[in-house]
């Protein structure tokens, strides 16, 4: 359930009676659209507000209200509140379905079903004649029910004018500077006369202070065509909203709340005292009414394993990185109702904010309030009243939804852990499309998480490989990429990378592999210190060979190719040039050796160099789609150029090519030397002739100094290499290919 505000906000408005609570109510409702969760919650949307228009309760409200824009399609159920009393809070006990809607109109029809949460039937219900005659003018007073976010719980008025007309979508819209937010979309607007004549919208021009509302009739005859269309529900999202306002409503009127799952949390709460959220990790509750009301949350934290010291301590290290903001900042070790619990407290502007953690089995239960210093000594006796009522009363040790193996119907997918791991279902709706997550024991930095959500608009039309270049393109420290992986049939794109964490010197690693399921797609993230990522990497690997997708029939079921999920090669680690050689590997640019190392700080050879050049250059070309590559075994020397150079060597094709387009020449006895060792200087002459980079065409003293000028201009010579004689390594040489790749392929500066 969403948070509820507590501020209200009290009106009287002329036709409207409240002395029967049963049979009169405000016409103006408030609506709030939920998504249905693949973990079975449920999660507000939408939210806004509607007017009755039938006694059996249709309503008329916006389609924006009752939409979800990133699925591009209706949200799943709809709850309703109605107002029966204008000075109290409406009655949020009813739930609705869609009957129709119009996305150009910005209108829908809900239908309340005829029965409340409690399963008392629905009352009559007093509503609005939607085909009125008015014709509205400009000047007119207008007045706006509605359900603002600014404006409390309680139904709000707001009166102004119209001041114009406009059109969108071909429809005629009244123009207002009556002060309504998107809470009133839907809402009812009224001229003086109390006729219904437009239904507001979130349309605005902010520099004009200038809302919308919609002519209604200009959607009489669509109302017409639709009122009598069979409304429609998903019923797993419409049984769980009736679940949770029920025990919502049941918890108000009862004063308490009791979890019947573990750990069977309970809690009372004194007269004056509303519970405005209870979900299944947590709840929240505070006083009505008052100008600074006390208020309390209580969270459930959910743990694959049992809350030990080790847990313990990792919440210390995470908790005392906010001691330096806060002066006053103290943690004490408590009893709290007779339980083990550390309490944290600390002043924030004017208010105390408590915090009280309770290990309990396999849950970390957590209670958070803030005492107002100017009303400290009121506020504390209000909150001790419900501190002292909490109490858990579930089996410590037999926690039972632990399991190594998670499964779902849709997607219809599963996932095994190894040994020493285990998984469990989101119990929260939040982050909305978080599946499960998954812990390894004893190991209080790492987790994997499985996430299941709708790729992304902008992303749906790109190849595989551009997604994984765009999502990798400002990883500075990028270890291994591969855009063409398969897990049982479904294919997708993973990178890992390393990154600083908040501590200093504290390196993470994060392996991401997506797989795309029609317009849907999974995304599994792995993330840990850097020496525990590449200790797990045979378990990650079996997790990864434990997916199995049952979801559609797929032409590769039961193919699984996910690369290596490690540095590419095994020597490489926390080297400078990590990152460089890593994108170049990648590419398929630069190769180690056959025991997987890539020996960095050997020197490198002429003809090595060469062919890592042209290659780099090669693939750039292929990238950018200039058809300029070159098939360099059309080349040969036929070991007549250099006598140091056979038709049979690996390198002939580079070097042939290389000396018939005047990049490389040989030396005064015809040999090429391909063994010697490759300086700066040489280096950089080989990468501008390739790049076809423009140099300065004077005369300079040294011959070399063009080379290095235009190296430093375009940031090619690191920092150490500063001698233009110096003999490069393999690493150097993959620093500076990298570089004058990636300034060229964000470029067209060298062509």
């Amino acid at each position: 359930m969403l948070k509820k505000l507590t501020l209200a906000f009290i009106f009287t408005f002329a036709f409207i009676a409240s002395a029967n609570a049963e049979e009169i109510n405000n016409p103006t409702v408030k609506i709030t659209s939920y998504k249905n969760l693949l973990t079975e919650q449920i999660l507000g949307i939408g939210s806004g507000s509607g007017t009755l228009i039938s006694s059996n309760g249709l309503v008329i409200s916006n389609s924006h209200v009752i939409y979800d824009e990133d699925e591009q399609k209706p949200l799943d159920t709809f709850e309703v509140c109605i107002t029966f009393s204008v000075e109290e809070e409406p009655e949020c006990i009813y739930t609705a379905r869609l009957v129709a809607y119009d996305k150009d109109m910005d209108i829908s029809i809900l239908k309340i079903n005829p029965k409340d949460v409690l399963g008392k039937p629905l009352p009559n219900l007093k509503y609005l004649d939607y085909q009125t005659n008015t014709a509205p003018k400009e000047g007119d007073e207008v007045q706006i029910m509605g359900y603002p976010g600014s404006g409390g719980n309680t139904i709000t008025i707001t009166k102004g004018q119209i001041s114009g007309f406009d059109k969108f979508n071909d429809y005629t819209y009244f123009k207002t500077d009556t002060d309504f937010d998107h809470g009133s979309s839907g809402g009812t607007a009224y001229d003086s006369a109390g006729n219904y004549i437009g239904i507001p919208t979130y349309i605005r021009s902010y520099a004009e202070n200038v809302g919308y509302f919609l002519d209604v009739r200009q959607a009489v005859s669509w109302i017409k065509a639709n009122i009598n269309k069979s409304a429609s529900t998903n019923i797993k999202a419409e049984n769980r909203l009736k679940l949770e306002l029920e025990r919502l409503k049941k918890a108000n009127d009862e004063m308490k709340y009791a979890y019947k799952e573990y750990p069977n949390l309970s809690i009372e709460i004194p007269k004056g005292w509303k519970f405005y959220s209870i979900e299944d990790d947590g709840l929240y509750t505070e006083q009505e009414k008052l100008t600074e009301p006390a208020a309390l949350g209580v969270y459930l934290n959910f743990y694959q394993y049992k809350i030990d010291e080790g847990y313990m301590e990792k919440l210390d290290e995470e908790l005392a990185k906010i001691k330096d903001s806060y002066p006053d900042y103290k943690q004490t070790k408590i009893k709290f109702n007779g339980y083990d619990a550390y309490k944290i407290t600390y002043t924030y502007y004017n208010i105390k904010q408590n915090s009280i953690y309770i290990p309990y089995g396999y849950v970390l239960a957590g209670v958070s309030y803030g005492i107002n210093i100017d009303e400290e000594e009121k506020q504390k006796k209000a909150i001790e009243e419900v501190l002292s009522s909490i109490r858990l009363s579930g089996d410590k040790i037999n926690y039972p939804n632990l399991s190594s193996t998670i499964s779902f119907n849709d997607p219809g997918f599963s996932l095994t852990m190894p040994n020493g791991w285990r998984i469990q279902e989101n119990k929260s709706n939040q982050p909305r499309s978080l599946l499960a997550e998954a812990v390894q024991e004893n190991n209080f930095d790492g987790y994997i998480n499985i996430y299941y959500s709708q790729t992304p608009k902008d992303e749906k039309e790109l190849e595989t490989k551009d997604r994984l270049d765009e999502k990798t393109e400002y990883i500075s420290k990028l270890i291994t990429k591969k855009d063409d992986v398969v897990l049982d049939g479904l294919k997708g794109f993973l990178y890992t990378n390393e990154y600083e964490g908040d501590d200093y010197q504290e390196m993470k690693k994060m392996l991401s592999l997506t797989l795309k399921n029609e317009d849907y797609e999974f995304t599994i993230v792995y993330e840990d210190l850097s020496e525990n990522f590449d200790k797990n990497i045979p378990d990650i690997e079996k997790i990864l060979n434990s997916f199995t997708f049952t979801g559609r029939d797929l032409e590769e079921k039961g193919v699984y190719d996910f690369g290596t999920l490690s540095n590419t090669f095994s020597d490489v680690q926390y080297h400078r040039f990590e990152s460089a050689i890593a994108d170049l590997a990648d590419k398929g640019i630069i190769k180690g050796y056959e025991d997987g190392t890539f020996k960095p700080e050997n020197l490198i050879n002429r003809s090595e160099a060469l062919k890592i050049i042209l290659e780099s250059k090669n693939y750039l070309d292929e990238k950018k789609g200039l058809g300029k590559e070159i098939n360099f075994s059309g080349y040969t020397t036929n070991g007549k150029i250099f006598s140091d150079v056979s038709a049979n060597e690996w390198f002939d094709n580079y070097v042939a090519y290389a000396n018939e387009v005047k990049i490389v020449s040989g030396y005064a006895d015809g040999t090429f030397k391909p063994e010697q060792t490759v300086n700066l200087v040489e280096a950089l002459k080989i990468v501008f002739g390739v790049y076809e980079i423009p140099l300065w065409k004077g005369e300079t003293t040294p011959w070399y100094k063009v080379y290095m000028d235009k190296g430093y201009e375009l940031g090619l010579i690191g920092r150490g290499l500063e001698n233009p004689d110096q003999k490069l390594t393999r690493a150097e040489l993959a620093d500076i290919v990298n570089d004058v790749y990636n300034n060229a392929a964000n470029s067209y500066s060298y062509y």
